[in-house]
């Protein structure tokens, strides 16, 4: 009997909370699965939402390079789709794509670079997309010259944790004979106009294995010399000065960081292992928060969530945030699920790598660094490169996530988030959706709120390049 009345009690409160929704399906469009990369939703507001992405193809009979931007309406209607060349020079030219960045509530911008055997030349452009004006406006950062294509070097664009800035460098070729320069430019976050630029040029027989951007604008490198052999040391450079930190007795091996400011704080977390370890999966046994201003170590942590992970590739830092007194860091993995023909020789036996997206875990610390606890967080696993494992929204200290996860749309209960509250069930696969949105795969990534209209946007993809929006209006956040 009580069993009855449960059911009955969940059947009426589901049948309340879909009752009060409203789901406006957009027509589905094509997307290049296996050309365009980098999908991203940007620029949402209660008229209009935008998909930015890049095809970066050279060699070949079709080589193609091209920014594609996608203008969706209310009732998420493609309405719009507006194309931009990357800037061309010859057939000889080469091209990277280094990332696109939204610029405040009405740009994006997307970055490239360029290069030619034949003029010897690197070029660096930033490409921005006005969307009140609907049109693009090309423009040189910089340009360098280089003795041979395997001696160009590489170009990364990387943003701050708090999007105030873009940085821009440009590593030259090293090696142990060619000590270490790198042109860095600080760009606005709002503007991407140029703050500041600097040569930073380090020691013969030192090396850079990671850098990042922290949140006053200053370049993170993370290296080693010839003296301090695999262990992790830092060098820290504004536009004026590089300051050199180390781990002081902690002989560690760190990944790629996240660095971020929480009050007068300067923070960097990064997963680590002993300078020295062998083990893969040893490389994310610790996690080490630091105090960028202080230069010192405030803890390195055991942390055992990953160890049982087979074949872990990396752990990517999804987002980061300050609040209830504490840092709560949420993560994702990368982990091999078998391999597939490589397609860059399509008549041969060789074989790559297949990686999955999955086992997001939400890491929470002290603010004086010490781990408290992991939590895992109910999802799938994703082989697809569009589709990442998780979606995380922040509103006013709350958390939701998005997940594949019996397509389920969660919130976690502060503050010890050992209860994880099914809020709105089978949020788009329930037993009233229209036939032709049923199936598919819920891009986890794609889910924004807007609070004026009490609505969010989701996206599904339902393979052969087709993918379809909905906003589910009536939902209280």
């Amino acid at each position: 009997m009580k069993n009855k009345i449960a059911l009955l009690l969940l059947l009426f409160v589901s049948t309340t909370i879909f009752s009060q929704e409203k789901r406006e399906w957009g027509t589905k469009f094509d997307y290049d699965e296996k050309k365009e990369k980098d999908l991203k939703v940007v620029l949402v507001d209660n008229y209009n939402h935008f998909t930015v992405s890049v095809i970066n193809i050279d060699g070949g009979m079709m080589p193609t390079n091209q920014i594609i931007i996608r203008k969706f309406d209310q009732k998420n209607q493609l309405v719009n789709t507006f194309t931009q060349e990357f800037p061309y020079k010859d057939v000889s030219t080469l091209h990277n794509y280094l990332g696109s960045f939204e610029l405040g509530k009405d740009k994006i911008v997307v970055f490239t670079d360029c290069y030619s055997n034949k003029t010897k030349k690197k070029e660096i452009h930033k490409i921005i997309f006005d969307k009140k004006a609907s049109e693009f406006t090309t423009t040189l950062i910089t340009e360098f010259t280089f003795e041979s294509l395997s001696k160009s070097g590489t170009t990364f664009a990387i943003p701050s944790h708090n999007k105030n800035y873009i940085g821009i460098v440009y590593s030259k070729f090293a090696n142990k004979k060619i000590a270490e320069e790198h042109e860095c430019f600080l760009l606005d976050g709002n503007t991407a106009d140029l703050v500041w630029k600097k040569n930073i040029a380090f020691q013969l027989l030192s090396f850079t294995d990671n850098i990042v951007l922290n949140d006053n604008g200053k370049f993170i490198f993370v290296r080693n010399s010839k003296e301090t052999g695999s262990k992790s040391i830092l060098a820290v450079a504004d536009g004026n000065t590089i300051e050199n930190k180390d781990f002081g007795t902690e002989d560690v091996k760190i990944q790629k960081p996240i660095s971020f400011i929480a009050g007068p704080n300067d923070y960097l977390i990064a997963f680590n292992s002993y300078a020295h370890g062998i083990n893969r999966a040893g490389d994310y046994g610790k996690i080490l928060v630091y105090d960028l201003n202080a230069g010192k170590v405030l803890k390195n942590n055991h942390v055992d969530n990953f160890e049982q992970i087979k074949d872990l590739n990396k752990i990517n830092f999804n987002d980061v945030f300050v609040q209830n007194d504490e840092i709560e860091l949420f993560v994702d993995c990368d982990f091999q699920t078998g391999t597939k023909p490589d397609p860059t020789f399509p008549n041969s036996t060789f074989k790559v790598p297949v990686y999955s997206n999955g086992i997001p875990t939400l890491l929470t610390f002290s603010m004086d660094g010490q781990f408290k606890k992991g939590i895992p967080l109910d999802a799938g696993s994703y082989n697809d490169p569009l589709i990442k494992s998780i979606g995380i929204i922040n509103i006013g200290g709350n958390y939701y996530f998005n997940t594949g996860f019996y397509s389920s749309f969660y919130t976690l209960n502060a503050p010890d988030f050992a209860v994880k509250k099914n809020k709105y069930v089978f949020l788009l696969n329930h037993q009233g959706e229209v036939q032709e949105y049923k199936g598919g795969t819920v891009i986890n990534q794609f889910c924004n709120y807007l609070p004026d209209s009490k609505k969010m946007l989701f996206a599904k993809s339902f393979g052969n390049g087709k993918i379809a929006f909905v906003s589910i209006s009536g939902l209280e956040l």
